[in-house]
């Protein structure tokens, strides 16, 4: 899947803006128990540093629509940490935050209005029922999946201004702060391969399960699920449940055949857990392979940061929408 046309990056002001993607010089991913950055060569399509820094529990607890930061202080010191050893020289960031601080839902028109601001005001009508604070409080983004005569697809995410303020303001003077915001997850897509018949994605990080289904080369379900607990033993029946729910809803009412199952787990999730979800879809299990031709520069040390916690910004310098 491409970025190319997502329109106005979550924390823009206002008034109605959109531009084409453009691939982060610095991108960093603030997650429960961690915080991962990157350096991107947008002209190679490199990951040229990676760097992770661990957080203590508690430091961070996502949610959509109450405070997240409960160590700010924490929080600050390893983004200054991670960008301090990628070099924090200037150039575009790119901020990942938690799926779950995020609402993210696949829209569906017969049409929309063709003044743009007029159809970006039916769209965030429409998202409204996803939200559990005011719409007035949301910044947006959106990505048209599908445009034609009679039938629009939008993939729309919204932030409660608020939340979004805390992980900003942990890049307070690094780079002039953040120009491009996404879900961790959005980041993963354009990993997945564009086929005609359904694939899975499970991306699972501390505290969190995110499912996706991709048909057609457009995201058709996209359901983030909190976890209880650490992940772990008593995790694995709950993400194979979940795995399967999804799974089922792909063929009664989606009616897609899933071809692939993707599994991305950060840190990664110990070999049971990839078991165990496989015995219940009785299906096998696929690593998300991610691009890791992009990762070949990295210096010795940063290939296996990149293995365990690197894979959106695989995703970032994958993306086919960025042409700079």
């Amino acid at each position: 899947m491409s970025l190319f046309d997502w329109k106005k990056r979550l924390g823009m002001e206002a008034q109605s803006r959109s531009a084409n993607f453009v691939m982060p010089t610095l991108a960093l991913d603030v997650e429960p128990l961690f915080v991962a950055g990157a350096r991107l060569d947008a002209s190679s399509r490199q990951i040229q540093r990676m760097g992770v820094r661990q957080l203590a529990a508690g430091v961070l607890d996502p949610s959509p629509n109450k405070p997240n930061v409960t160590d700010a202080k924490a929080i600050r010191e390893a983004v200054v940490e991670v960008a301090a050893l990628l070099g924090n020289s200037g150039g575009k960031i790119g901020l990942l935050i938690p799926d779950v601080a995020a609402r993210v839902a696949v829209l569906q028109f017969d049409g929309l209005p063709d003044n743009q601001r007029e159809a970006e005001s039916l769209i965030h009508w429409r998202m409204r029922e996803f939200l559990p604070f005011a719409p007035e409080e949301a910044r947006f983004s959106y990505q048209v999946m599908v445009k034609e005569p009679g039938r629009v697809e939008i993939l729309e995410t919204a932030i409660r201004g608020s939340v979004l303020a805390e992980y900003e303001a942990a890049l307070e003077g690094i780079s002039g702060g953040a120009a491009l915001v996404l879900p961790a997850s959005v980041a993963l897509l354009p990993l997945l391969p564009d086929e005609s018949s359904g694939q899975l994605l499970l991306h699972l990080c501390p505290g969190s399960l995110t499912v996706v289904v991709m048909g057609l080369g457009r995201v058709r379900y996209w359901r983030t699920r909190p976890l209880e607990g650490e992940v772990g033993p008593d995790s694995r029946e709950e993400v194979a449940r979940e795995a399967a729910r999804v799974l089922a809803t792909c063929q009664d009412h989606l009616n897609l055949q899933v071809q692939d199952i993707w599994f991305c787990s950060r840190p990664p999730a110990a070999p049971e857990m990839q078991e165990a979800v496989s015995k219940t879809l009785g299906r096998e299990l696929r690593l998300l392979p991610g691009n890791r031709a992009s990762a070949t520069r990295l210096p010795p040390g940063e290939q296996s940061a990149f293995e365990d916690f690197g894979m959106p910004f695989a995703g970032l310098v994958a993306n086919r929408g960025d042409a700079r």
